[in-house]
């Protein structure tokens, strides 16, 4: 072999050997700890970067659905913004700290990820209620109380009308007024007076009946307008705002609270034609919703009849509303909300309803409430407009009574 070719031969064999050399050279290197350590932080930045970026993109959506739902303050607001940042601030310290550390540090992973968790799902939260209160605000697309949508309800006191329909189901039937309240509200003072009206009172119904007298009860098969109007001439003030209810709605709103604590003058026993057979005992009882429906249903178990199952009513109601303004409740908000949608509607816009919820988180104030009933004589029978088949019983009102609640009312109403 020529001395030429015998260079050829050596170098091609030294370029053979060189990969297996680079390759040995690269095993040791992976080998080494530092190389170890040094790509395993690298893909641990990856990671932090990514999960801080999730992290900041839950912070945004839990604001933006907070802002959507517009029940917190803007104090609350801020706050949360504050606290969001510094929450980001403090993972992002924790992964520099990792990061320059040789030691085997918590760089926030677990952390981050949680609060990322929370932030969305009460986001979701935030938004399933926004449009639960859509659905139970029907006075938004019906497009026929401008008026009242105008009115500020956190400002100035108001009457409310809380209509209880005897039906199941859908909400939109035209029946009787089996429960007749006027809530009025107070924002000021924080007082509400409830007036309960007897099903039976003997009264005109404008536009309705001219002359002639009617139950009150007949005249919510002429709408709920036509109750309201009723009611707002016989007490001589104005009702802007109307809440009706049936007994779905009440059933589910009182399970979903978890039951409730009822105050009863009585001990009485309901029939099964009230729902459910109960033992009501004087003082207080836990009620689930069906036991709740069946003491406010009750009248026959009752010496004093329809007056005293509108005093049952009205310490139902008194009891849901001492328990709806603990901030407690924003934790069964949605499946409350859930539960009066279709079975529940109002007049009062979104909006209202969000200003209310709003102020009440802001003072965090218990309500004053006090309750009256009209009176009257329930002993004879009378000729109703609606009912021609003969004459029913009726309550015919005891104008002193009426005349002391219309004081009642001009007072709460009072700024």
């Amino acid at each position: 072999m020529e001395y030429r070719d015998q260079l050829k031969y050596i170098k091609s064999h030294q370029e053979e050997r060189r990969p297996k050399k680079d390759r040995r050279r690269r095993k040791k290197k992976r080998q080494n700890p530092d190389y170890m350590r040094r790509q395993s932080r690298g893909r641990s930045r990856v990671s932090d970067r990514l999960l801080w970026m999730i992290q900041a993109a839950a912070s945004l959506f839990f604001l933006v659905s907070m802002a959507v739902l517009g029940i917190l303050p803007k104090v609350y607001m801020i706050g949360a913004g504050i606290l969001l940042l510094l929450l980001l601030l403090f993972v992002k310290s924790l992964q520099k700290r990792a990061a320059r550390s040789r030691k085997k540090r918590s760089s926030g992973k677990g952390f981050s990820l949680a609060v990322s968790f929370l932030l969305i799902v009460i986001g979701f939260y935030g938004l399933r209620v926004n449009h639960a209160l859509d659905q139970i605000a029907i006075g938004d697309e019906s497009g026929g109380y401008e008026k009242q949508h105008m009115f500020p309800v956190t400002s100035r006191p108001f009457n409310v009308y809380i209509s209880g329909i005897d039906v199941y189901g859908d909400i939109n039937q035209e029946s009787r007024s089996d429960v007749n309240l006027i809530a009025t509200i107070n924002p000021n003072t924080h007082k509400i007076l409830l007036t309960t009206t007897p099903r039976d009172y003997y009264v005109k119904i404008p536009g309705v009946s001219g002359e002639e007298r009617d139950k009150l009860t007949h005249a919510g098969n002429y709408g709920v307008d036509t109750s309201m109007a009723t009611l707002e001439q016989l007490y001589d003030t104005e009702i802007p705002f109307y809440l009706r209810v049936n007994f779905t709605s009440v059933e589910e709103i009182v399970d979903v609270m978890g039951g409730i604590d009822v105050e009863s003058e009585f001990a009485f026993k309901t029939s099964k034609a009230a729902g459910e057979v109960v033992e009501v005992k004087k003082g207080t009882n836990h009620f689930n919703g069906k036991q709740a429906l069946a003491f406010v249903r009750e009248r026959k178990a009752l010496a004093a009849g329809d007056n005293q199952r509108g005093k049952n009513q009205q310490a139902l109601l008194s009891a849901l509303i001492k328990k709806a303004s603990s901030p407690m409740i924003l934790f069964h908000a949605n499946k409350m909300i859930g539960s009066v949608a279709g079975n529940a509607d109002t007049n009062l816009s979104e909006a209202q309803i969000k200003s209310l919820v709003q102020m009440q988180i802001e003072k965090m104030k218990g309500w004053e409430i006090e309750s009256v009933a009209a009176e009257g004589d329930d002993s004879g029978k009378r000729y109703c407009y609606s009912y021609k088949g003969g004459p029913l019983y009726v309550s015919v009102p005891d104008e002193s009574s009426v005349e002391e609640i219309q004081k009642k009312m001009k007072e709460t109403l009072r700024k």
